[in-house]
């Protein structure tokens, strides 16, 4: 086709552009990068291992910092071929040639990851502050429910009946015959996947809604020739996905929250924590069977976080939806305020110190005063959109609302104290706002 176009251009070779244009285009994008993460303050990274498709096991570090215009940025900074056991020592090694590569070593990132014991090593190696990924602490909690054994016989009872619907073209065009006579949404059954626990959540709720029609389609004539082997649900199998549905919603909604997030952080952990565990305490007129769900995926939430409370506390703190920090008592949140207090403090100091120095040193290029500079742009954000966070959360997320829940008396500290946070990065406290 080039040839006929224009039968003077030479095509470049593949060793043209395997040699000397992509590394080119590598080079710029690097540098590029590079200029971005040199400009930041602090810096947050993430990393995560996973396998591909042909059996390849692969690191790859992502990083995550605030520019100037408040905005986060994130980097894939590497994906590397880990063929070494994937220890705790392999990966700390990854990790510290990722921070001298990129210059990173003077900015004291903390990295997030997940719950997995080799990376809480790796990170304990590479002397980073670690905090856990929260969407897999929600999967792995709800991952412990749907192994419990009513419900893994729920889901593969359910699972062989969407299974048959996807793979008989037969029992596929009767289904949507009884979906359009019973006035039904013509939508496909789900299938769940090991790997994502919603799927199950999914595949359940989608079920209850077909369940007329896949009844009807089950006993009809034409799907009973290819296929006697399969039975619909008893009444008691229908009870049971019903409360499996209904108790789960929470950690779905939650799923959806953190995945759904522009931008999120490690603010809206501790406020998700404590509002899913409060959602799955024991109610009077709940089964037994439902009570065990809730033990089950409530035990297992109670046991993560629990050395990283203050820096979650003061990261809520932080944030203008979250700072009346309604889910803690009255001495912790006062604990917290006077932590934040404290640290904003000694920012300030610190400030002061450096505009001393500068004062006493006028050949030495002067820095912003955060006195001087647009508030507004710091402190200002947009309208959230009713979204699942805020359904989930209720009034804890209305920030109109949670500034009259704030005590009096450390209203005026605390927003004082974290305008100054938000107006210097060099403080530690920084990190807190873009670490998810």
């Amino acid at each position: 086709m080039i040839s006929t176009l224009e039968p003077r251009y030479v095509i470049p070779s593949r060793k043209q552009f395997t040699e000397v244009m992509v590394p080119q285009m590598y080079g710029e994008v690097k540098l590029q990068v590079k200029e971005s993460l040199d400009s930041a303050e602090c810096i947050a990274l993430k990393c995560d291992g996973w396998t591909s498709r042909a059996t390849e096991s692969y690191i790859t570090i992502t990083s995550h910092h605030i520019n100037e215009g408040w905005e986060l940025v994130s980097h894939v900074l590497q994906t590397r071929a880990l063929f070494e056991s994937h220890t705790g020592t392999n990966i700390a090694q990854v990790l510290r040639a990722a921070l001298e590569e990129w210059d990173l070593t003077d900015k004291d990132p903390a990295i997030v990851t997940d719950n997995a014991s080799n990376m809480t090593i790796a990170a304990q190696l590479a002397d980073m502050p670690r905090f856990r990924c929260f969407a897999h602490t929600l999967n792995l909690a709800s991952q412990r429910a749907l192994k419990l054994p009513a419900v893994s016989r729920l889901l593969g009872r359910v699972r062989r009946v969407t299974t048959f619907f996807r793979r008989s073209t037969v029992a596929s065009h009767v289904l949507r015959e009884k979906q359009a006579l019973l006035s039904l949404p013509h939508h496909k059954l789900i299938t769940d996947v090991a790997t994502r626990w919603n799927s199950a959540h999914n595949m359940l709720e989608r079920f209850l809604e077909q369940q007329p029609a896949i009844h009807a389609a089950l006993l009809s004539t034409e799907v009973r020739k290819s296929e006697k082997e399969i039975c619909t649900l008893t009444d008691s199998d229908i009870k049971t996905a019903e409360e499996v549905v209904a108790t789960m919603k929470p950690m779905k909604v939650a799923t959806l929250a953190v995945s759904e997030e522009g931008s999120p952080t490690l603010s809206i952990v501790a406020p998700l924590h404590a509002q899913l565990v409060h959602e799955l305490q024991d109610k009077p007129s709940d089964s037994t069977f439902t009570r065990e769900l809730k033990t089950t995926m409530c035990q297992d939430l109670n046991k993560r976080y629990l050395n990283e409370k203050e820096a979650l506390y003061k990261a809520s703190a932080l944030d203008p939806r979250f700072k009346a920090l309604p889910f803690l008592s009255e001495d912790e949140r006062e604990d917290v305020y006077n932590g934040v207090t404290a640290e904003a403090t000694r920012t300030k100091w610190a400030l002061q110190q450096s505009t001393s120095r500068l004062q006493a040193d006028p050949m030495e290029d002067s820095s912003p005063n955060p006195d001087q500079e647009d508030m507004p742009a710091a402190s200002s954000s947009k309208t959230s959109k009713r979204c699942s966070l805020a359904d989930l959360l209720g009034q804890t997320y209305a920030a109109g609302k949670i500034k009259n829940m704030l005590p009096q008396h450390t209203e005026r500290n605390i927003l004082s104290e974290c305008f100054l946070i938000w107006g210097c990065p060099t403080n530690t406290c920084i990190w807190h706002l873009i670490i998810m």
